[in-house]
């Protein structure tokens, strides 16, 4: 949670202001568009950094000040309030994008269709190729992520955090199947874009992602992050003085930041 809002590119108001061309770059990638719909991709992108601006950046701001003024004696129960707030954002940006992806997917063509299923089996096959040649470690990404946020994390909180780990459930395997098969039924509908009822299927499709799998794997899932929420809660509260001022300077750079962007945009 914390390390997604770090690592959201909000700590440069330039980078910020030019993320609608990055994630309209993005969405090119998919398949051969024509210009027309290259250009609604650009509008769709640039609607959706408004949008976000204008609504949820306040509440990013609102999250980081939480983190910078958390009780470092017993933080768990700010920290569980932080985590579902940061979720909130993620799922309402996700929701956004529902009514664009409907509307630009009707009139995508068949050979598109085939070029967008090819892009996602690529994508896969390369992610699986990137964990088997870099390895996959949870501590690793714990280091790594507190260190963004100005944490750099001792010995001793690293052999502690091992040692709660080996109550995390994996489920990598479980979720990258379930993925793959979401996807390819995406495909399939995105086969019937013409037919009268593909708005509403589709748009009850889009929504089943937030709730992948059965309610076994769902439990699964919910363990692991109240884990993470623990090891997030351990780690403040055993940092020592130095640790905490360093991550306070760095909540201070992405609060600049936001300011920055807010006032520019003027938004309240």
């Amino acid at each position: 949670m914390i390390f997604s809002v770090s690592s959201c590119s909000i700590a440069g108001s330039w980078v910020y202001e030019r993320l609608d061309n990055y994630l309209a770059d993005y969405f090119k990638e998919f398949a051969n568009f024509s210009q027309e719909q290259d250009e609604e991709i650009e509008i769709i992108s640039t609607e959706f950094i408004n949008w976000f601006s204008e609504n949820e950046l306040n509440k990013v701001k609102v999250i980081l000040e939480k983190l910078k003024n958390l009780n470092l004696q017993n933080p768990e129960k700010e920290i569980s309030f932080i985590y579902k707030d940061a979720e909130g954002i993620f799922t309402r940006s996700n929701f956004y994008f529902k009514s664009p992806i409907i509307s630009f997917t009707k009139e995508i063509n068949e050979v598109q269709i085939d070029e967008i299923g090819s892009h996602f089996r690529e994508l896969r096959e390369k992610r699986q190729k990137e964990r088997l040649e870099n390895g996959y470690s949870l501590i690793d990404n714990y280091i790594s992520g507190f260190d963004r946020v100005g944490i750099k994390l001792r010995e001793d909180q690293i052999d502690e955090i091992n040692l709660k780990l080996e109550n995390h459930i994996e489920v990598r395997e479980e979720w990258s199947n379930l993925q793959e098969q979401w996807i390819e039924e995406f495909i399939k509908l995105l086969k019937n874009n013409k037919s009268s009822d593909f708005e509403a299927k589709m748009s009850a499709y889009l929504d089943s992602l937030e709730e992948l799998g059965e309610e076994k794997f769902r439990e699964k899932i919910d363990k692991n992050e109240l884990l993470a929420q623990e090891i997030m809660s351990f780690v403040f509260k055993s940092s020592n003085e130095k640790q905490i001022d360093s991550f306070n300077r760095s909540l201070d750079v992405y609060l600049k930041s936001i300011n920055r962007i807010l006032s520019k945009r003027q938004v309240n």
